[in-house]
């Protein structure tokens, strides 16, 4: 019992309403009933703005964000909204072709890449909440796709594998299998733009320089980026490099070179200090 009252508590610290009645009670000055009161009201008013942004099977819960690191109180980290399909087409053909047991591996590893794509992390607490599933069942799942040579990014993985990589790799992937910028642009919002666009840029700098025989080192000191997150776009250069991938990948590397001399001609071009109009 103890247990699972603690598990409730870390649940509602990541909740809106909490975030909401947190706000309210020290930018306002408000009692703890008055801000749960009219944090209420608030997130009904939020709640039917947003509906129609959802597609169907779809709900919005908060998650940690991605760049929160372990070991913070969640009360005080910043949160990502997310759409998470609980409910998708296909889950009916896995449901009655493999089973319940494959049915929820597919949602769990579905709802932990909708999260990622989105900004967010969810923890093997959120998924157990989400899916009515026990936390045993929930980590037993995650045991399967670690069998399987996959690490499904909760929120645990991602600071075991090493923050700030792993969530590159699903978004260079999907963009590159399955042409879908645009659908990967709204589920991440304004906010996730210009990253996306910095790892597909890093990534296609690591094609050309493979191609062109440079070293791991050499990479680094032209790109700017570890030697492990090459070493992990060289992985992933390897799955997608073949023939059906072919144009998109000529075009991520077409569009990085001309990123490169741009920024290179705009760098010659500036006034060096000192100079007229340089700085001072």
């Amino acid at each position: 019992m103890l247990r699972a009252t603690e598990e409730f508590s870390r649940l509602h610290e990541k909740s809106p309403l909490h975030a909401i009645q947190l706000e309210l009670q020290q930018g306002y000055s408000l009692s703890p009933v008055e801000a749960l009161v009219l944090a209420r009201r608030v997130q009904e008013l939020i709640d039917e703005r947003l509906g129609g942004a959802r597609d169907q099977g779809q709900i919005t819960y908060q998650a940690i964000a991605l760049d929160e690191p372990a070991g913070k109180p969640l009360a005080e980290c910043r949160k990502a909204n997310v759409h998470l399909t609980l409910m998708a087409e296909e889950d009916r053909r896995v449901w009655a072709q493999e089973g319940s047991p494959a049915l929820r591996r597919l949602r769990v590893y579905r709802l932990v890449h909708e999260a990622l794509l989105q900004g967010g992390a969810l923890s093997q607490e959120d998924l157990a909440c989400l899916l009515g599933f026990s936390a045993r069942s929930v980590k037993r799942i995650f045991a399967y796709y670690r069998q399987q040579d996959q690490r499904l990014p909760s929120r645990g993985e991602l600071h075991d594998i090493g923050p700030g990589v792993s969530h590159k790799i699903p978004i260079i992937r999907k963009y590159v299998q399955d042409l879908s910028f645009s659908r990967i642009s709204r589920s991440l919002g304004n906010h996730g733009l210009d990253s996306m666009s910095r790892y597909l840029r890093h990534f296609a700098l690591v094609m050309i320089l493979q191609d062109r025989g440079l070293s791991r080192t050499q990479m680094q000191s032209v790109i700017g980026i570890s030697e492990n997150l090459i070493a992990q776009y060289q992985q992933l250069y390897a799955d997608l490099n073949v023939p059906e991938n072919a144009r998109v990948l000529q075009r991520l590397r077409q569009t990085a070179l001309h990123v490169q001399s741009a920024t290179a001609g705009a760098a010659s071009s500036s006034p060096s200090p000192g100079e007229k109009g340089g700085a001072v």
